[in-house]
């Protein structure tokens, strides 16, 4: 029996243009017993809302239409199909069988899935038991996503399952992938049943999707291996066996960058988009961001500015410059200097026997975003924010300065991260200019301004908010980590007072568990932090 493990790249919303990619794959292999596809391939993971649409349903009803209809063209190759089932007034996630015309095995998913970005119980009914199917010499079961774990492995053997086939759509968390393999590998064979996964690949809004779909056999051995991060597929023939595949190292640096170009390309291609705009300050995050936007979408599409205002260094021009030269992409230099001059007399009757502060630092930023809103609407493309984690983690960024943008690249990642990145970026030499890494970080918004005059050691900085966020510890007990006292609580409370800012931050690419956006449902007026 063959098998294909279709690794695809569907978009939410686009049944049709789904439809069209399975056409692709079922014609490029048709001499295939059994072809699967990924946990809602109809509509794309996740649909979200658009299950509440009548109109939609209609137009996922119709393409599984469409599909039994080209599957009689290829009578001989089954092909399993993810998609929402509506039966009864009741939507299921479900895998629809289906060969020569016929729909002949609909699995409903049992164990529905709290992703962090998509709760599927405030979509879907839960399925109430499995089915097997005969296809050709094999007794197959259906087990959607990370519903299937030791137990219902087992309960499928019992009930005569020899190959589960489980469709999958698994977002991608930094190190969390020799994770689910291990524990797939641990199912089948405490099972004694080989299992087909096969995953989703791609960026779905914030979403990334790494795929990594696998055969494993009944001793637990890795037989297949379609590549992370791309379209692809591994061909499985049950009568003889590949050799057994050694699971390779994980390199979380390279997977974060590889998923990070992912979401970004997607996100600007899914969107009806082709350029995107980088401010280029000359600092490590902004470089990390304009490089992985090269990446993504190619030289032509990515256009650098630099915008040095009255605090800048010469050097920061020319290291935007100079990493612009490397990267071949489209630059320019709009300096801000003299619009802050002038915005500085409009407000000085109303700013007069003040000191300075935050607010004319912030000027700057707003300025500056302000210049690249403009040349979105103007010429098109999408701008992107540079923040990263540590810093939208304690506000450290100016709502419609540095936060403008549609897209936040960096914004899972701690700064700890950002640097681990670039080093990773200029690993086969310069692309990053050294002096951009090595420097200290700085906003550059006074005179030798630099982030440690404002906020704790990076270091210290991502641990502390590392402790809090991820593992979700309390003051004491971070505090017994080793962290003073006094900085622990000036996070903690910092954190609390900026989710105001955060909720209207640009969408975030999501690598690292728990993140922000969405995620974090917290009131914004609330008296005490803990």
């Amino acid at each position: 029996m063959g098998i294909c493990l279709a690794q695809v790249n569907p978009t939410v919303g686009d049944p049709k243009g789904n439809v069209e990619t399975l056409r692709l794959v079922v014609q490029a292999n048709s001499t295939e017993d059994l072809i699967v596809f990924p946990e809602l391939f109809l509509t794309g993971y996740p649909p979200r809302d658009l299950l509440f649409q009548k109109g939609f349903l209609a137009s996922v009803e119709q393409s599984l239409g469409e599909i039994q209809r080209f599957s009689t063209l290829y009578p001989q190759t089954a092909v399993v199909v993810g998609t929402p089932w509506l039966e009864a007034g009741r939507l299921f996630n479900a895998a629809v069988v289906i060969q020569a015309g016929s729909m002949i095995g609909i699995q409903r998913k049992r164990r529905l899935t709290k992703f962090r970005g998509f709760d599927e119980t405030l979509y879907f009914s839960a399925g109430d038991s499995s089915v097997t199917l005969q296809l050709g010499p094999k007794t197959l079961a259906v087990a959607l996503g990370l519903e299937l774990d030791r137990d219902l492995a087992i309960e499928l053997r019992k009930a005569g399952a020899d190959l589960i086939i489980n469709p999958a759509a698994i977002p991608f968390r930094a190190g969390e992938g020799a994770k689910y393999n291990a524990e797939l590998s641990a199912i089948a064979k405490e099972a004694g049943t080989p299992i087909v996964r096969v995953s989703q690949v791609g960026g779905n809004d914030g979403l990334i999707f790494s795929g990594g779909s696998v055969f494993v056999d009944q001793t637990g051995d890795l037989r297949a291996l379609v590549p992370k991060f791309q379209v692809g597929s591994a061909l499985v023939d049950l009568a003889k066996p590949a050799e057994v595949i050694a699971p390779g190292s994980e390199d979380d640096v390279a997977e974060v960058f590889q998923g990070l170009v992912l979401g970004l390309r997607d996100y600007v291609r899914k969107s009806g988009m082709t350029k995107v705009i980088v401010g280029l300050s000359g600092g490590l995050d902004s470089a990390v961001s304009g490089v992985i936007a090269t990446e993504a979408l190619g030289a032509d599409n990515v256009w650098g500015i630099t915008q040095p205002g009255p605090y800048s260094p010469k050097s920061s021009a020319e290291d935007a410059t100079q990493l612009a030269k490397n990267l071949k992409i489209r630059f320019d230099t709009l300096p801000i200097a003299e619009l802050y001059e002038a915005m500085l007399i409009s407000l000085n009757r109303q700013f007069l026997g003040t000191k300075i502060n935050v607010a004319e630092e912030n000027i700057q930023a707003r300025l500056r975003g302000s210049q690249l809103m403009a040349l979105s609407n103007k010429f098109g493309g999408l701008v992107l924010s540079n923040s990263n984690k540590s810093e939208l983690s304690v506000g450290y960024c100016t709502l419609y300065g540095d936060m403008c943008g549609g897209l936040a690249p960096l914004a899972d990642l701690y700064k700890t991260m950002v640097y681990q990145l670039a080093y990773y970026i200029n690993r086969k030499g310069e692309i990053i200019p050294w002096s951009t890494i090595e420097k200290p970080p700085s906003a550059e918004l006074r005179p030798d301004q630099r982030d440690d005059e404002t906020l704790p050691p990076y270091d210290i900085l991502d641990g502390i908010i590392k402790a809090h966020l991820d593992d979700g510890l309390g003051t004491a007990e971070i505090i017994s980590q080793g962290y003073d006292e006094e900085t622990v609580l000036w996070v903690i409370d910092t954190i609390g007072k900026n989710d105001y800012k955060r909720l209207q931050a640009a969408l975030i690419l999501q690598v690292t568990s728990p993140i922000y956006g969405t995620e974090r449902n917290m009131p914004i007026a609330v008296r005490k932090r803990f």
